[in-house]
């Protein structure tokens, strides 16, 4: 049963409810189990599913046959992904707040990527906030993540969850590469490297509707009603690989953050620029302290090295490594 609500709010006296981590995130409750962003073999029963966005450690092909909670533009990149759509999907939007089977959802904004989504689990009188990826910096494509108040438990990615990522001021990388581009471009190709679905629509929104899009781009593009791409000697790609012959290359990541890392990559030939669609070491602290969630659990990225980091600042914080399973209370 699917049903509107009003505001989020405990409905139910204190209960337990049961987490594990693996593949997925698994919740069991006494009258409701579901799944959320199930990324492996679906092996518990689950009554739905909440798919926090697209990339494919989120959500893979045996998810497709679960009832899925997901935004429009989710829904249509699963679709471009795995050349079908869900059995069945809920479409939300941010803002929304749902009821099945008893257990009370609430979609907010993530800032990852197109349709990205966070939920705020009501279940048995217990809270649970899942990120999925998220982003407190926002972009051009999606306003930032919010944390919500002291929820009963917080399960959040790391991916960047050690203090050698900290990310420029966007606007300024934003300046960088179209800079990078426009001087390039005047002498020759240039062609970007940047992941297919949500870094690749941020660049294409950055540069113009005039620029080129590989195929892997371009069914993303269509399927999220972004113009498919012109004719012009920038081309965006989802690899080195797929760069033209003697074009400059220049990729874009929160992984060139790193010096190390952008030293690499120029010995290959390739510019860096630190670009991510993820919240920042100091975002994701900030995060999880504005939050004050009564356990946090790290279930994404760098999960051992950032859970003892907010220990250090006094939040109860543990990795969730897969095959861990929890009981939570109210």
């Amino acid at each position: 049963m699917l049903k509107k609500c009003g505001m989020l709010e405990k409905v139910g006296g204190p209960g337990a409810v049961r987490v594990c981590f693996g593949g997925g995130i698994y919740v069991a409750g006494r009258r409701a189990s579901l799944a959320v962003d199930p990324s492996g073999w679906v092996s518990r029963r689950v009554d739905f599913a909440l798919v926090t966005h697209a990339h494919s450690d989120h959500v893979t092909r045996d998810a497709l046959s679960l009832p899925l909670v997901a935004t429009r533009e989710t829904a249509a990149a699963i679709s471009v992904r795995f050349g079908r759509p869900p059995a069945r999907v809920i479409t939300v939007r941010v803002g929304d707040v749902i009821e099945i089977e008893g257990v009370h959802v609430a979609v907010l904004e993530a800032g990852h990527i197109p349709g990205s989504a966070m939920y705020l689990v009501e279940i048995d009188g217990v809270q649970l906030l899942f990120t999925g990826d998220f982003n407190t910096a926002g972009s051009i494509l999606a306003d930032a993540a919010e944390p919500v108040e002291r929820p009963d438990a917080l399960i959040m990615e790391a991916t960047y969850g050690d203090p050698a990522y900290i990310f420029p001021n966007r606007a300024e990388v934003y300046s960088e590469l179209m800079d990078l581009v426009e001087d390039r471009a005047r002498n020759g190709g240039v062609a970007v490297i940047a992941y297919p679905l949500g870094k690749a629509q941020e660049v294409f929104r950055l540069l113009g509707p005039n620029v080129m899009t590989h195929s892997a781009i371009s069914q993303y593009n269509r399927a999220l009603g972004f113009h498919a791409g012109g004719r012009s000697n920038v081309v965006i790609v989802p690899g080195a690989r797929h760069a033209p012959y003697g074009y400059f290359r220049v990729a874009v990541s929160g992984w060139y953050a790193s010096e190390a890392v952008r030293r690499e990559a120029a010995r290959r030939g390739i510019h860096g620029i630190p670009l991510s669609d993820h919240s920042d070491f100091s975002g994701l602290v900030e995060f999880a302290l504005r939050a004050l969630p009564k356990r946090v659990y790290v279930a994404y990225g760098l999960r051992e090295r950032f859970a003892r980091y907010l220990r250090r600042l006094g939040l109860d914080a543990s990795a969730a490594a897969g095959g861990t399973c929890v009981q939570l209370r109210g």
